[in-house]
């Protein structure tokens, strides 16, 4: 199984100086410039068939996908967000989303889902550890462990997606890696988890 991993056309923060100080980029939204990469992304790869499709739910990327995937629907899949780290992490409720990109199926997602699903402020910012996306990785990647497909994309972002290919894409660079080579990295035991389960218990 081949995943390919998209990063989300450039967006509102992406483009910022100011970023969180002082303005604040909620879940921000992809630039004209943004628009542009997108319709060049398309244009590059439409007559490409893939399998199946997984995407953020943040803004960024459902517009990213909506332009460069325009007759599909993605699976919307909160495990896929990006670090949370500044304003531009913080999603919004299903609801609203689901009024802005009618054609997509937010039944799956929950309410507060960029902060694992827990009532918070809106506006608040709680930072995720590097531990905390790699978990979330790890979790993606055992979820979609039995599917018989060839072809996968990920609409995603860029500090997520680096797990994977140890760097920062540019915004709609496209990057095809074998699951089972990515897999191996993220689901297999450390070292130390082996020794813990070689120790007689007690």
């Amino acid at each position: 199984m081949k995943l390919y991993l998209i990063r989300h056309a450039e967006s509102e923060a992406n483009a910022a100086s100011d970023l969180d100080n002082p303005t604040y980029y909620y879940d921000a939204r992809i630039t004209q410039r943004g628009v542009e990469q997108a319709k060049k992304l398309n244009n590059r790869i439409k007559n490409l068939k893939f399998d199946n499709y997984f995407c953020s739910p943040l803004t960024r990327t459902l517009e990213t996908f909506s332009i460069v995937f325009p007759s599909s629907k993605p699976v919307i899949e909160p495990l896929i967000r990006e670090h949370l780290y500044h304003s531009c992490d913080v999603g919004r409720q299903p609801k609203k989303l689901k009024k802005e990109f009618n054609d997509f199926d937010f039944n799956n997602l929950n309410d507060f889902w960029w902060n694992n699903n827990k009532p918070i402020n809106e506006k608040k910012i709680i930072q995720e550890s590097h531990n905390d996306i790699k978990m979330r990785l790890r979790s993606f990647l055992l979820s979609i462990k039995n599917l018989n497909l060839q072809k996968i994309v990920l609409v995603s972002h860029g500090t997520f997606l680096s797990q994977i290919t140890e760097y920062m894409l540019d915004n709609c660079e496209v990057y095809d890696c074998e699951y089972n080579e990515v897999c191996l990295l993220y689901t297999s035991p450390s070292p130390r988890d082996r020794q813990k389960s070689r120790m007689p218990s007690s």
